[in-house]
């Protein structure tokens, strides 16, 4: 296991622990998916807008995206399509489904940071940006607190417009 700072702070945020609060009091990922609805996650305020099923297949796919840089060895393929944004249904069983690939994504982020060697963190990616690891890693975690944000942001709205 990675034993680098940087490392032990992106996991606590990605894979925290039991009853742990983030420090600015928000929800985790996937405590602000709790009790959400296959239709409360299908809303969108506008149709030019993202709803928070959509937010939640983006954020499923750019984990892979990651995974996939720290580990070129992983499968190939992210298991919908098309891979950023992709469509999606409108069921209780579906959203369920898309919820677990989610979990699923978010499981092998953390299984693939937890074993990346801590003597990369600083070396380029092979991202086009030459991002260095350790920028690829603490970034897919502010992503998730960025649409974590809206995710919550959605929920407000919808319950006041419906």
């Amino acid at each position: 296991m990675a034993t680098d700072p940087r490392i032990q702070d992106v996991l606590e945020l990605l894979d925290p622990p039991k009853g742990f609060q983030p420090w600015h009091g928000g929800p985790t990922l996937f405590g602000c998916l709790r009790g959400v609805s296959a239709e409360e996650a299908s809303w969108k305020p506008t149709p030019e807008r993202n709803s928070i099923w959509d937010l939640v297949l983006h954020m499923a796919y750019w984990k892979y995206s990651i995974i996939r840089q720290l580990n070129p060895d992983f499968k190939k393929g992210f298991e919908r399509s098309p891979a950023n944004f992709p469509d999606h249904g409108n069921t209780d069983q579906e959203w369920e489904s898309d919820k677990a690939l989610l979990k699923l994504k978010q499981q092998q982020l953390v299984d693939e940071i937890r074993s990346f060697p801590a003597s990369k963190l600083d070396q380029p990616s092979t991202t086009k940006k030459k991002w260095t690891y350790a920028q690829l890693i603490s970034g897919i975690a502010v992503h998730d607190h960025y649409h974590i944000a809206q995710i919550q942001l959605l929920r407000r709205f919808h319950s006041e417009m419906t």
